[in-house]
């Protein structure tokens, strides 16, 4: 299953906010460049992690652009995916006008839509993209599971108008089963705290938010796995569990923003209706991270 050599790991990369909540492109390409140097493998702009459905539309286009500035180190994933197909055609489109080498979408939310429909809102992303799209698979903020007993679904994933999957989906099972419609398909994991298992069923690589401040110690888990070091892999997973479980309960994106100004980094806050972290939960976000980030 999978390829031989996953790609690596993808950063699903913030959106940095100056003081008057527009979008900070020094501190944008700041992130970028510290990323790379890390060694990411790439980004996955204006998702969940990026804050995308509180972005306008054009600052969703005006993040493409910063990113795109950097399609010579790495490969970008643009998320296209909003509530309506006119939209995330306008986005597919100026994100391959900019030269994004991949194209991924959540499901169409809110309102439900039967299979044929969500198989049309796909086909209509993929040909304004000019390639299959990945499919953002994030059931717990989308609402929207896959059905793999459903045909329209699975002729729709066998169509081409789906490259593959942003798995951010404890269920591995169902990566696994996705492949088993179309043994082409990408898969991408999309939940740090399952990467061994993710790495064991053959997942092509990984996209993660946490990466944004501790790509270094996932990359000890992703290599030591590589390399056949299971034990060390699994030592270092629990340490980043025990990280990703206090960012869990404080707020996972407010306290990757706390975390990453506290460093420094000076991204600001997150857009409303996010709040940022109280005194306590900061407090104990910090203990937490000390104790357990192998940097």
């Amino acid at each position: 299953m999978g390829t031989a050599q996953p790609e690596g790991l993808y950063v699903a990369a913030i959106t940095p906010f100056k003081e008057d909540g527009s979008i900070d492109d020094a501190a944008t390409r700041a992130m970028i460049e510290k990323n790379l140097s890390e060694g990411a493998a790439g980004f996955f702009v204006a998702g969940s992690s990026g804050e995308c459905f509180l972005l306008t539309e054009s600052e969703r286009i005006h993040l493409f652009e910063v990113f795109a500035e950097y399609l010579g180190s790495c490969t970008m994933f643009a998320h296209v995916g909003s509530c309506g197909t006119e939209e995330s055609v306008r986005y597919a489109k100026a994100a391959r006008e900019l030269g994004f080498q991949r194209f991924a979408a959540t499901p169409p939310i809110y309102y439900g839509y039967p299979a044929k429909a969500v198989a049309a809102y796909y086909d209509d992303i993929a040909e304004a993209a000019g390639q299959g799209v990945f499919l953002y698979n994030i059931p717990s903020n989308t609402h929207y599971d896959i059905d793999l007993h459903n045909t329209e679904i699975r002729a729709m994933f066998a169509s081409g108008s789906i490259a593959g999957v942003k798995h951010t989906n404890l269920d591995i099972y169902q990566m696994e089963r996705l492949r088993s419609i179309n043994p082409s398909l990408k898969c991408f994991g999309g939940f740090e705290n399952e990467m061994c298992a993710f790495l064991a069923m053959g997942c092509d690589g990984f996209i993660g938010s946490t990466f944004n401040f501790m790509l270094p110690h996932y990359l000890r888990i992703f290599n030591a796995y590589l390399a056949g070091d299971g034990e060390t892999a699994r030592e270092l997973q629990v340490k980043a569990n025990n990280i990703l479980e206090a960012l869990m309960s404080a707020g996972l994106f407010p306290a990757i923003k706390h975390i990453l100004n506290e460093e420094g980094m000076a991204v600001g806050g997150l857009r409303k209706p996010f709040l940022p972290l109280s005194e306590d939960a900061a407090a104990v976000v910090d203990r937490v991270v000390a104790e357990n980030l192998v940097r």
